[in-house]
């Protein structure tokens, strides 16, 4: 695969992103055009710590999801049970916004490869984002960071080149 089918898919998923119920497919296709990026400009991390962080993304959600459903039990029980539930959401959310540090920083490096700045704004919006998501006014503050990163994410990959030329070495000097 090359660079192009990197951007091409990457930029589809980050399409996806502002689509309701498309939005894992269009992750997907972030993560798989990160892949093609990071084998392309021999950089693994790059593809490693987009994986982490979606490795970190299913595990947290996944904590969320499920103290979601025993806040309703705990309701019924007594304070140690809410308390628990209340320590896993907060564990959940630790979880997220780690893997959103992970997500920020292959788009860091993926911009820092391509001198492109759109990635590095999207990585910190993205990053800032879920940091908020665990305050109440954050949701709403958190959709409109997501939705913007998720334009610059766009503009990012349709702004790469076709063709990675590698920078120059320079010369050693004898």
């Amino acid at each position: 695969m090359t660079l192009r089918d990197g951007k091409l898919l990457g930029g589809i998923g980050a399409i996806l992103l502002l689509i309701p119920y498309l939005d894992l497919v269009g992750f997907i296709l972030v993560l798989i055009g990160l892949k093609f990026i990071s084998d392309e400009v021999k950089r693994p991390s790059i593809f490693n710590n987009a994986l982490y962080a979606v490795i970190l993304g299913i595990i947290g959600l996944g904590i969320i999801a499920i103290s979601g459903f025993s806040i309703i039990g705990s309701l019924f029980i007594n304070i140690f049970a809410l308390l628990f539930t209340a320590i896993l959401i907060a564990v959940g959310a630790v979880i997220l916004i780690l893997g959103m540090w992970f997500f920020r920083r292959a788009l860091d490096e993926t911009g820092d490869t391509f001198n492109q700045s759109y990635f590095k704004t999207a990585g910190l919006l993205f990053f800032i984002g879920a940091i908020l998501a665990i305050t109440i006014i954050g949701f709403i503050v958190t959709f409109i960071l997501f939705l913007i990163a998720a334009i610059f994410l766009i503009l990012a990959f349709f702004s790469l080149p076709d063709q990675y030329t590698p920078p120059a070495q320079p010369a050693p000097t004898p």
